[in-house]
């Protein structure tokens, strides 16, 4: 017997439809029959709510990835795309770069010599 196929379905960042191939319950990243990796909805949603999630609310409909501003005034509120790499894009091209914790400064004073 064959067991069941995963048969989650995701878009390329060119828009095509790919359908996982996976046994149904796997781990890790889904996979196409084409090599088109992509990882969970869930873990997309995560990611991208840890960096856009100070601004902006984040959501997955099962088809489209949704960003809607949390600031009302915001020339650009709502943002709909079929794949996450293309909502980043556009967030990114309306609010410039998200916002990341900053680094610790690394100060390589020199030494004095006397």
């Amino acid at each position: 017997m064959i067991p069941p196929t995963c048969r989650e379905t995701a878009l390329d960042r060119d828009c095509r439809h790919h359908v996982c191939t996976e046994d149904a319950g796997h781990e890790g990243d889904h996979v196409s029959v084409r090599g088109h990796r992509w990882e969970a909805p869930g873990a997309t949603l995560a990611r991208l709510r840890a960096v856009w999630g100070r601004t902006h609310h984040v959501a997955w409909t099962g088809s489209y990835w949704v960003a809607t501003a949390r600031d009302r005034r915001a020339p650009h509120r709502s943002h709909v795309e079929p794949t996450p790499g293309l909502l980043e894009r556009e967030l990114q091209r309306h609010t410039g770069h998200p916002r990341v914790p900053a680094q610790p400064a690394r100060h390589n004073h020199p030494q004095e010599t006397r």
